[in-house]
């Protein structure tokens, strides 16, 4: 192994795992957002919205997300839609996530005691202030552990955006041991790099957000 592949595969390596971390955090968000609004919809009054959400709940998670990823990067652009591969990389995984999100906001909610819902409609709670400052404080407490493990499978399936031209950290291994000739050591470093990199800041993160709101829930019952 000569010093221009050594230096070529680090630095691959490097440029890799911090695509897959920006890709990561931004999915991470367009799948929490898109989540709460589906999971919202999900059980809501209305049956138009609700059966909106089913519709879009059970398109993303009864597909592939490598096919759904095609189809917003090759298929959008013969009708004249063309998208950058960052934004296909972040929507499409964040999009597919959104849906399993979608299903864990539905299950926290109605998880909810019903006796809190019966004292926010003797209080003359309107439902948006119900929902706000009663029901989902509570589900937010229910739905985070799942949660956490989604969005490990979602920093996980950034491996798919090697597809769309982006060199994510698979893509940087696959180079770095092409240059190099050694399969076994670069891409061990990919495996460790996932199982450090979910278990080092996703899941500690998830851990740490866990306590605060528990702290937090503990001190506006108490006062």
């Amino acid at each position: 192994m000569n010093e221009f592949a050594l230096g070529f595969s680090v630095a691959a390596l490097v440029k890799g795992a911090l695509t897959t971390l920006v890709v990561t955090f931004g999915a991470s968000v367009v799948s929490i957002v898109l989540g709460l609004i589906a999971g919202l919809l999900r059980v809501s009054p209305l049956w138009p919205l609700r059966w909106f959400a089913v519709g879009y709940i059970e398109f993303f998670r009864g597909t592939s997300l490598l096919v759904q990823v095609y189809l917003l990067f090759f298929v959008l652009p013969i009708f004249g839609v063309a998208l950058a591969p960052w934004t296909v990389a972040i929507f499409g995984i964040g999009m597919n996530v959104s849906a399993y999100g979608a299903e864990l906001v539905r299950a926290a909610i109605q998880a909810v005691d019903r006796g809190q819902y019966e004292a926010s409609i003797a209080l003359n709670f309107r439902r948006l202030t119900m929902m706000r400052r009663i029901v989902l404080p509570q589900a937010v407490r229910i739905m985070l552990p799942p949660w956490g493990n989604l969005l490990i499978e979602l920093f996980k399936s950034t491996s798919l955006i090697f597809f769309i031209t982006i060199t994510e950290l698979t893509a940087a291994s696959k180079l770095a041991a092409d240059a190099t000739g050694n399969y076994l050591l670069f891409f061990a470093v990919a495996l460790f790099g996932y199982y450090v990199i979910a278990r080092a800041l996703i899941t500690p993160f998830v851990r740490w957000l866990e306590r605060r709101l528990s702290s937090g829930f503990v001190r506006q019952v108490l006062s």
